[in-house]
């Protein structure tokens, strides 16, 4: 960090990123020095056969080659090992390293031309060292592999907007920052492509999803000079740092109990939010019903995460559902988009215990803005369920990064309510196919008393809280239940709007409920001044990082003062201020085109977002050495929160985790156990339900 300058081009790798593949090579290339000495020491005697003074030369120049490469790799790594990550002037012979180690490159790919025309040509004779031969062309196979490899990274470092810096001084201000903006939206949009386009096909929703998509990815990352090293290292340095905070209250609040004082057992937050968040005490909103609905969306998921939740019986319980032939079969229920034997539906049988007659379709079909879905009947609790399934493949992933806010486009929703574009567009999809089979009248005509729940997890939450929205004016008693939803789903008004029938489950420190693109770009913020404040070397951080993953422990960082940061920046301020004073140029004129780009920029990423409704966070309890008793409670502990506590990105090695949809059933099922439940239908059904899964 910053990234590297050389040939004239900035390049995807700093100049402290080559101590690992460096030693790499160097342990490479000592290698083969070693293997050479040994064919030249056992087998030269063997080497005065026809062609034999050929390999005696490929072998001499070979030695020549190699030592020099060793000595440029020792150069290299040295010179990239000095100084901390935004130490720049300790490295600045990186570049010169880096180019006398390209430089020896040149003789190296001659000379194994040269080996490879001797040794795989006619001129060769020599039967009388059949060894020496073999090994001088694995010698040479393997030069032509690390060639390859070469190239590779190179091509895998090379930044396509590495040469715009150059093109400033030859054009007008206007013209290059324009030209520059649609290139960077036209490469994320190739990248995007590149990742996802075998998988989610060329159709209108899919281009208009890659332009979306690379406009949003350009504006996030417009402003960062950051290389994937930097961000693995940031990572680990905001991880400890968020270990210390922790461990630094874990051992305040086991002082406290050693001296009889009170025990803090959840987060510490401020007096006027903890005040300003109401317990609801409503059925919908108690933790058996919350845990209750959890199994719904949890069965959205199908087969490929039944399997996986139930390792040991989840095939043979798939079994007992399959059909068959299903192809020439038609299934009793509404089933569309699921495989020949129904395996998807098989495994949401199984999941919400559901009989074929209470389950009024399913819809496994998975495109850009289309999520697979059901619709069933739940007795015990006289529920109409409309379950929605969240993220399992590139296509949902698309759907995913079109999170641009935009208007929801109904008469019945104030204007100002705002919400994830790729959501909107998917519970749109959902309306339309609940509307055009009539499955909601179906639903009701029988059971015209019950209510209706929309229910889904992570992508699923999303589609299923603007669904709900949409859907509020025509069900007035609708409830919706949220699992791990998107934090970047609803603006404030939004959010707001839906807490009277919208509740969402947030576990633990999972990212998802926390990301959004304006807390990411407050945490690209934290992660500079990390890094910025961070004294330790990157590989020393990165080492330290790999040995706490697999051994545990804590490396050792050391930090710089923050005030020296602070006179950095306020340096850089006034630097920039006697800039702005000097008379206008094309380099300080701000454009028209600049206002336009920013003022769109800032409509995606200045836009705040918030989860939907009111929120339940669940977190695992702190458990005492002391208090061994604490064990056989409960694991997990809730409590009703403000949305403004989701705004900041945590990294903890749990934050995917807590995010899985079988941890979130888990964890809600555990503090649904842990209560009475005045509701008693419900507190029943969750009971059996759990002492069913623990016997299977």
């Amino acid at each position: 960090m910053p990234a590297l300058v050389a040939f004239g081009r900035r390049w995807q790798i700093a100049s402290d990123d080559f101590v690992f593949p460096g030693f790499i090579d160097l342990l490479v290339r000592v290698s083969w020095l070693i293997a050479g000495c040994i064919i030249f020491w056992k087998h030269d005697i063997n080497l005065d056969c026809p062609g034999g003074n050929f390999l005696r030369y490929y072998l001499y120049g070979n030695f020549v080659v190699l030592l020099s490469v060793v000595f440029a790799d020792i150069a290299l790594i040295q010179n990239s090992m000095a100084g901390y990550i935004v130490d720049q002037e300790s490295r600045k012979y990186v570049v010169p390293c880096l180019y006398l180690r390209l430089t020896f490159e040149i003789p190296e790919i001659g000379w194994n031309i040269m080996g490879t025309i001797w040794v795989f040509g006619e001129t060769l004779g020599c039967e009388e060292a059949p060894q020496a031969v073999f090994l001088i062309k694995g010698l040479i196979i393997c030069n032509w592999v690390l060639v390859v490899v070469m190239i590779f990274v190179i091509a895998l470092v090379f930044d396509p907007h590495g040469s715009s810096s150059a093109t400033l001084e030859h054009a007008g201000y206007e013209r290059f920052q324009t030209g520059v903006w649609s290139k960077n939206h036209r490469v994320w949009e190739r990248r995007c492509r590149l990742l996802l386009c075998s998988c989610t096909g060329n159709d209108e929703f899919s281009r208009d999803a890659f332009k979306e998509v690379g406009k949003i990815m350009s504006y996030l990352v417009e402003d960062v000079d950051f290389v994937p090293s930097d961000l693995a290292a940031g990572l680990i340095i905001l991880h400890l740092k968020t270990q210390a905070e922790a461990s630094a209250l874990r051992n305040i609040s086991y002082d406290k109990e050693r001296n009889g004082d009170s025990v803090i057992t959840q987060e510490p937050f401020m007096d006027d939010i903890e005040n300003s968040v109401s317990t609801p005490s409503d059925k919908w909103n108690s933790p058996q019903y919350i845990a209750h609905f959890m199994k719904f969306a949890l069965g959205s998921y199908g087969w490929p995460w039944y399997v996986i939740a139930h390792m040991k019986t989840g095939i043979c319980r798939l079994w007992e559902n399959l059909l068959c032939c299903g192809c020439c079969i038609n299934h009793p229920c509404a089933i569309e988009g699921d495989n020949c034997c129904y395996c998807n539906t098989s495994a949401l049988k199984d999941t919400i215990k559901v009989q074929e007659r209470d389950l009024i379709y399913a819809s496994f079909k998975n495109q850009v803005y289309e999520t697979p879905f059901f619709v069933s009947l739940d007795h015990s609790t006289k529920s109409v369920v409309v379950a929605i399934r969240g993220t399992m493949s590139l296509r949902d992933a698309l759907t995913d990064l079109t999170a641009e806010a935009k208007t929801l486009d109904s008469p019945d929703i104030p204007q100002e309510v705002k919400a994830h574009n790729g959501m909107i567009l998917a519970a749109k999809n959902v309306l339309k196919k609940l509307e055009s089979l009539n499955l909601l009248g179906q639903a009701f005509v029988n059971n015209p008393d019950y209510t209706l729940v929309i229910a889904g997890h992570s992508l699923g939450a999303g589609t299923a809280t603007i669904l709900s929205i949409l859907l509020k004016s025509q069900y007035p008693n609708l409830r919706c239940y949220a699992y791990s939803a998107p934090g970047g789903l609803l603006t404030m008004e939004g959010a707001q709007y839906c807490e009277d029938f919208v509740t969402s489950v947030i576990v633990g420190d999972d990212i998802v409920g926390r990301l959004s693109v304006p807390s990411f770009e407050k945490f690209k913020k934290t992660l500079e001044s990390a890094i910025n404040q961070c004294r330790t070397p990157k590989y020393r951080i990165l080492v330290g990082g790999c040995f706490y993953v697999l051994m545990g422990g804590s490396p050792n960082l050391v930090y710089g003062d923050t005030r020296e940061e602070t006179q950095r920046t306020t340096s850089s301020d006034t630097n920039l201020l006697a800039s702005a004073i000097e008379p206008p140029n094309y380099h300080t004129y701000v454009s028209l085109a600049e206002v336009s780009h920013r003022r769109q920029r800032e409509s995606v990423t200045n836009c705040p977002m918030f989860p939907p409704g009111r929120i339940l966070h669940v977190t695992e309890r702190p458990i005492f050495a002391s208090r061994p008793d604490l064990i056989d409670g409960p694991r997990y502990q809730y409590r009703w929160a403000h949305r403004s506590e989701f705004c900041e990105v945590k990294v903890t090695p749990k934050m995917m985790m807590d995010h899985y949809p079988d941890n979130v059933y888990r964890a809600l099922r555990d503090i649904a156990n842990a209560e009475p439940c005045p509701y008693s239908i419900t507190c029943a059904i969750v009971q059996m339900y759990s002492m069913t899964r623990s016997l299977l």
